[in-house]
């Protein structure tokens, strides 16, 4: 794939057709240089998969040379090991001094002045003003001369929202250890059994991976949520045991392959199903089968809300909060699935259809990631969607 016996999860031509979108993007824009500050999108354009936390890094890209790539000095040494394609001497390391000191030196000064010094006086200088604090965004431009820059915080992401053959083979892969993993939580679910023991199948599973598919840690936790108590959508589990005749999801859960990620939640009930549940299950599955079939090339976002809506209208059911959004490196990478959005489908969009309704102790949600083909739409995962049913 390369010829540095350094492995990259994509071919450097593939980075460099990346980066001439980019420019594309930002000569359209009237931007010269750019600061890119998302670590999912330095990820994108320089091949670096590495998790940092709050130590600052940056790429800056011209419309006419490779980028560079400035961060901390043990994260540069070794950037190349870490999957970036660019030659060493454009990985610019800066100084220990400037983690976590109690002095006034900031490693935003640096990434400034360095990049002040790469681009002529007259540059039009955007960054992803997005990606920076209250701290970091003005000390970044008092180091750039003072200048406000123009925002560029969507150019990268623009460009990451259809895939390409690769990054599809590895979604297609992220799902598939997602399916077992599934699998390996809903079989372990008992009454009794307290959450985090299905959590830790779960992970497991995640980081095992499959016969033929190396796992590796999860970009989230999975959520196991349900009965009486778990009524916060966003937590992962509590201190509680699963409960006779109560229903849980369990999701959404992903494989992680170099970053990319196929969702999927399902939902479990502990005992037959009660009818009016088996009923809100037959009502999302109606939506979610409106949801697929109008996801296609020339559709809007909007258009896919709208069927989904009525097709549960007739079940009684309603929701007000978006069904779903663009979902690949990193997770959340588009467009969202909302009557507010009209941006129009294409192919090789992929999408997270995200079902959930919630009521205390009427939890429900299905999930599934959905590549968009030329004819239509393809589901990722291979798990059923139907209410699945554990003995109580």
């Amino acid at each position: 794939m390369n010829d540095r016996n350094i492995v990259q999860a994509f071919a450097t031509s593939e980075y460099r057709a990346r980066l001439d979108k980019v420019r594309a993007l930002m000569s359209s824009a009237g931007i010269d240089a750019l600061v890119v500050i998302s670590q999912a999108n330095q990820c994108y354009l320089l091949g670096y998969n590495s998790l940092s936390g709050d130590e600052p890094q940056a790429a800056l890209v011209t419309l006419d040379d490779d980028p560079y790539f400035i961060l901390r000095k043990m994260d540069a040494d070794a950037a190349v090991e870490a999957g970036c394609w660019l030659p060493r001497d454009r990985i610019i390391p800066y100084a220990e001094s400037y983690v976590a000191g109690t002095g006034e030196a900031s490693a935003w000064d640096v990434i400034g002045q360095f990049v002040r010094g790469k681009v002529k006086a007259s540059a039009r200088v955007g960054v992803e003003v997005s990606g920076l604090g209250m701290f970091s965004y003005p000390r970044l431009v008092a180091a750039l001369g003072g200048r406000e820059p123009l925002d560029g915080s969507d150019l990268v992401g623009a460009c990451r929202v259809i895939k390409s053959e690769r990054e599809l083979l590895y979604m297609k892969e992220a799902a598939a250890i997602g399916d077992r993993a599934m699998l390996a939580g809903i079989d372990k679910v008992a009454v009794g059994l307290m959450h985090c023991e299905v959590g830790a199948a779960i992970m497991s599973a995640l980081c095992a991976g499959t016969e033929n598919i190396p796992g590796g840690p999860p970009m989230s936790p999975p959520y196991i949520r349900g009965g009486m108590l778990a009524i916060a959508p966003h937590q992962f589990w509590i201190d509680e045991a699963f409960a006779a005749g109560q229903q849980y999801y369990v999701g959404p859960i992903t494989g992680t392959r170099h970053r990319y990620v196929a969702p999927l939640t399902r939902t479990v009930h502990l005992g037959p199903g009660l009818p009016h549940r088996k009923k809100q299950h037959e009502g999302v599955l109606a939506g979610h089968q409106a949801a697929v079939e109008t996801l296609r090339p020339g559709a809007t976002c909007a258009d896919v809300a709208r069927a989904f809506q009525a097709a549960i209208r007739p079940y009684g059911l309603t929701k007000d909060s978006r069904l779903g959004y663009s979902v690949g490196l990193d997770w959340t990478d588009g467009p969202s699935l909302g009557t507010n959005n009209d941006t129009e489908i294409q192919a090789n969009m992929t999408f997270l259809v995200h079902l959930g309704f919630y009521e205390p102790g009427e939890f429900y949600f299905l999930s599934d990631t959905v590549r968009v083909t030329e004819n239509g739409a393809e589901l990722l995962s291979k798990v059923p969607r139907i209410l699945f049913e554990r003995p109580a």
